[in-house]
């Protein structure tokens, strides 16, 4: 079986439609480049590892080598699944990560310039603002739809009904107080949205609004996640919150009912307020979200009310007076 028709099926079948598609596609691109017209069969070891030699010799560290095997070592075993292969050869790994990148952490600064800057993008902004306040993971914030959004118990839940849960672990977190103008619109097929459809990714418009901002090159979506993680600890967060908000501690039988708790991770979703607080950095709520409080249910304008710090009251309240936010340019 040519290597290359793996590879192509593999792309067309699955790769380019998960989140990490851009990622697969590079890695299957040197994959093609380095073996160009083999069969599987020439997938031997010793030549496997000139191919890991090669990847090196172009600079790659090697983390990005083992993504890149990782991509291969998926495609064969595909193939191996849908029985276009009798048998799918042992694929090297580099469990060296010892050079691995510490992923960028945005200063205060930065953060300041990126949330003033990030705002010609309603649909960026609105992804960063999730982002920020809730530690989820890039696709979890791009599924995130309003039937997720408890407003009653002030709850998110990163996973929708009927997905299965991966090591990927979706988690249930707190609405903090910056967060909640932009989680109340229920007309939404989704919060982030670009002209009324949602965005499968955002990667390359991420990197347009970093670029204009005059940013590092290295900030990237998960930067946000790490800022806030770091943040909280700083601010003295219990690690087992931050690990919660994370989704990296999966709650056993009984913490099912935990999230129901009126100090649920709540150290945490007061550290994140108080950030934005020190920031200062006005925040209003794009068009597309604008949600005045006459058009909300009276149980959840009751709920707001009775949870909301005067802080985030009078945010509410202005809403309406707020000039929303219109998009600039396309991404």
């Amino acid at each position: 079986m040519p290597l290359a028709l793996i590879l192509v099926r593999y792309w067309e079948g699955h790769a380019k439609n998960i989140a990490s598609s851009e990622a697969a596609h590079y890695g299957l691109a040197l994959w093609t480049e380095y073996w160009e017209d083999v069969t599987v069969a020439d997938l031997t070891i010793p030549r496997q590892k000139e191919f890991i030699a090669w990847l090196k010799a172009k600079g790659y560290s090697n983390s990005y080598v083992s993504r890149t095997m990782s991509v291969g070592r998926a495609a064969i075993r595909m193939a191996w699944k849908h029985g276009e292969i009798t048998s799918a050869p042992f694929i090297m790994d580099e469990p060296d990560r010892s050079d691995a990148k510490e992923p960028h952490r945005l200063s205060k600064e930065e953060m300041k310039t990126f949330l003033t800057k990030v705002q010609e993008w309603p649909h960026l902004y609105v992804y960063t603002v999730i982002a920020l306040n809730t530690l989820g993971r890039p696709d979890a914030i791009l599924d995130l739809a309003p039937a997720q959004v408890d407003l009653d118990d002030l709850r998110i839940n990163l996973n929708p009904k009927g997905r299965k849960q991966t090591k990927k672990y979706r988690p249930i977190v707190p609405i903090t107080d910056t967060l909640l103008p932009f989680v109340q619109m229920r007309t939404v097929p989704r919060f982030v949205l670009w002209h009324g459809k949602p965005v499968d990714r955002i990667h390359q418009g991420f990197k347009t609004v970093v670029r204009d901002a005059g940013l590092n090159d290295e900030i990237t979506p998960y930067s946000l996640r790490h800022t806030m993680a770091v943040e909280l600890r700083k601010r003295g967060v219990p690690l087992w919150e931050v690990q919660g908000l994370l989704g990296h501690r999966q709650p056993g039988v009984t913490e099912t009912y935990a999230v129901y708790a009126p100090d649920y991770l709540s150290q945490g979703r007061e550290a994140i307020d108080a950030y934005f607080a020190d920031l200062g950095v006005s925040l209003p709520v794009p068009d597309m979200l604008n949600v005045s409080l006459t058009c909300q249910s009276p149980q959840t304008e009751k709920t707001a009310e009775a949870v909301l710090s005067t802080k985030s009251r009078s945010r509410m309240v202005g809403v309406t007076g707020i000039e929303p936010v219109t998009p600039t340019m396309s991404t």
